[in-house]
C-alpha cells in the first residue's frame, strides 16, 4: 500500500469535504501540496498527478464544497467562502505549512487561500488563471443553473463538448474516469464559476509576494492567461508556456507536470 491513493472526509464549515491523498512511503521534508480543481468538475482528475508528485511529499486534492463528493453550501458562496473551507481542511489535517496548486476556478481558490493564510502558504502553482477586468467580471457573474433534459440530451452535449476540448492523448477511458463528477451535483455546479467570475484576482495577486508558477496550456484561455504576468510580484514567479497541451494534460502528462512542479517547488530561492 506504499504510495497508494487514499480517500478521506474531513469536517469543514459546509459539512464534510472529500479528498484524495497520496503520501510517500518514507518520511519527507517537503512541504505538503494541496490541489484544487476547476469547476464544475471535481478532484478525481488529479489522481494521475497525485500518484507522481506524491512519491516524495504528501499530496492532496480536495473536492470543493458542492462538487464531487463534498457537501454543498446552503447558499451561494463567494470565493472567500470556498477558500476558507479549504483552510478548514488544512486545520483538520494538521497542516501548518502548504504549497498550493489550482486549476482555473481552483487557481482562484488557491489565490484567496494564500491571501487568507499568508504565513501558512509557501508557493503556488496556477493553471490557466485569468485576471478579468471589472467589466468582464460583471458580465460573467450570472451563471445559470444546469438544466436536466428528459431525453438526456444534456448528458450527450456535455460529453461531446468534453471530447472536443480534450488534448490529443486523452483517451475516452481517461475522460470517462472523471466525467461522472461533472454530473454529480447539478444544483450547485454553476456556483464555483459564479464565485470565480466575481473574484478580484488582480487585487489578490497584487497583495501576494510569493513565488508563483503559472502553467499556460493552449486551452480556451490561452490568449487571456498572459494578463497575469503584470501582477506577479515575486522575482521567482514566472509563466511556463505549454503550447502543445490542452484540457486533460494533468492526466495525459502527469509525470511531466510533476517534474515541472518539483522544479518550481523545490528550487532554492536566491
Amino acid at each position: 500500500m506504499d504510495n497508494a491513493l487514499r480517500r478521506q472526509y474531513v469536517d469543514t464549515r459546509f459539512g464534510q469535504s472529500h479528498l484524495y491523498r497520496v503520501e510517500p512511503s518514507q518520511p519527507s521534508q517537503h512541504v505538503p501540496l494541496m490541489c484544487f480543481h476547476m469547476s464544475p468538475w471535481a478532484a478525481v482528475y488529479y489522481e494521475p498527478f497525485l500518484a507522481q508528485i506524491g512519491q516524495d511529499r504528501l499530496s492532496i486534492a480536495v473536492d470543493t464544497p458542492g462538487y464531487g463528493n463534498s457537501d454543498a453550501p446552503a447558499n451561494a458562496p463567494e470565493m472567500a467562502d470556498y477558500s476558507a473551507a479549504m483552510g478548514d481542511c488544512m486545520d483538520a489535517l494538521g497542516l501548518t505549512k502548504v504549497d498550493l496548486m489550482g486549476d482555473r476556478t481552483g487557481a482562484k481558490v488557491a489565490l484567496e487561500l494564500a491571501r487568507q493564510r499568508p504565513h501558512q502558504v509557501r508557493r503556488i502553482i496556477l493553471i490557466s488563471p485569468v485576471v478579468w477586468t471589472d467589466e468582464e467580471r460583471a458580465l460573467r457573474q450570472d451563471f445559470p443553473k444546469e438544466v436536466i433534459q428528459k431525453d438526456g440530451s444534456h448528458l450527450t452535449a456535455l460529453w461531446k463538448l468534453s471530447v472536443a476540448l480534450s488534448m490529443p492523448g486523452r483517451s475516452l477511458e481517461m475522460l470517462a474516469h472523471s466525467f461522472y463528477t461533472r454530473l454529480l451535483q447539478h444544483r450547485t455546479a454553476h456556483l464555483g464559476r459564479q464565485a470565480a467570475a466575481g473574484y478580484n484576482a488582480r487585487r489578490a495577486l497584487d497583495e501576494l509576494d510569493k513565488p508563483i508558477m503559472v502553467l499556460h496550456p493552449k486551452d480556451d484561455l490561452w490568449t487571456l492567461t498572459p494578463r497575469v504576468k503584470a501582477h506577479l510580484r515575486h522575482p521567482a514567479s514566472y509563466i511556463h508556456d505549454l503550447p502543445d497541451w490542452g484540457y486533460g494534460f494533468l492526466e495525459v502528462k502527469a509525470a511531466k507536470v510533476a517534474d515541472l512542479a518539483r522544479a518550481f517547488l523545490d528550487r532554492p530561492l536566491q
